[in-house]
């Protein structure tokens, strides 16, 4: 799937979620948007440590890959709400974000000390 198309099919998402759970205003939008990130990262990092074994023996036991890879969508998920909702083009900040990130690290070149 592509970006534009992961996109589209979260704006959908936050459509209904708008109709049936209105907020007053964008503002407010963003503001849930952006907690929703929040808990969801909390449940990843749950996860992660379970898998690690930092957590009680209950949760370890009950732990599952599965259940990592859904809270990772969730986190997933929820950045491309917040992301669609303050009205950032995802793909082409994505695009740019990976030229800086190839460049400042030389990935490709030869040598990969860090530039400044």
């Amino acid at each position: 799937m592509q970006i534009k198309e992961v996109v589209a099919k979260y704006q959908e998402i936050a459509d209904f979620l708008n109709q049936h759970w209105p907020l007053k205003d964008h503002n407010q939008r963003v503001f849930a948007r952006t907690m929703k990130v929040v808990e969801e990262l909390g449940e990843l990092s749950d996860e992660i440590l379970t898998s690690m074994n930092l957590q009680r023996d209950s949760k370890i036991a009950k732990f599952s890959r599965e259940n990592l890879e859904d809270e990772f969508a969730d986190v997933f998920g929820s950045l491309i709400l917040l992301g669609n909702e303050l009205d950032i083009d995802i793909e082409k900040v994505v695009k740019k974000k990976i030229k800086f990130t190839k460049e400042r690290f030389q990935i490709g070149e030869k040598s990969l000390s860090v530039k400044n």
